[in-house]
């Protein structure tokens, strides 16, 4: 039995919208990050805010350390672009550039969302997110 071009070409459209749909983001950013804008045309990033705790590690003299070859890290976009950090802030010890589609490995994103500093798991259109002022997340990010 021959297959009609029309239930080919339906079958086709099913398929486009199923992948645009689950598709990840093609680019490193985080879509719709509040904290990077373009000013004059060139990428203007807002860092995330030190929380109470940060705040007494950092006055403290502390310095995180880099994050571990395999272990979960907070991506967060900076003045020098993506950057992995083992801590939910920008730090000069604690961040090294961003592995992202060289290194598999649990990713947490610190973006700006809606005015609010969040915690996302993903960067897919299903992602969950908890507001950065509560803290660092108890859930693992997904593996990207």
């Amino acid at each position: 039995m021959k297959s009609q071009p029309t239930t080919a070409a339906i079958g086709l459209l099913f398929a486009l919208a199923f992948a645009a749909v689950s598709a990840e983001p093609a680019s490193p950013a985080f879509p719709g990050n509040e904290a990077v804008r373009l000013v004059n045309g060139k990428p203007a990033v807002e860092a995330p805010p030190l929380t109470a705790a940060s705040q007494r590690y950092v006055k403290g003299g502390a310095k995180l350390p880099p994050p571990s070859a395999t272990g979960e890290v907070f991506m967060i976009e900076g003045p020098k672009g993506l950057m992995e950090c083992r801590g939910t802030y920008l730090s000069e010890s604690g961040c090294v550039p961003s592995s992202l589609g060289i290194t598999k490995r649990p990713r947490l994103w610190t973006v700006k969302l809606d005015g609010v500093w969040q915690h996302c798991d993903s960067r897919a259109t299903s992602r969950k997110c908890e507001p950065a002022s509560a803290g660092a997340p108890g859930a693992m990010g997904t593996v990207e």
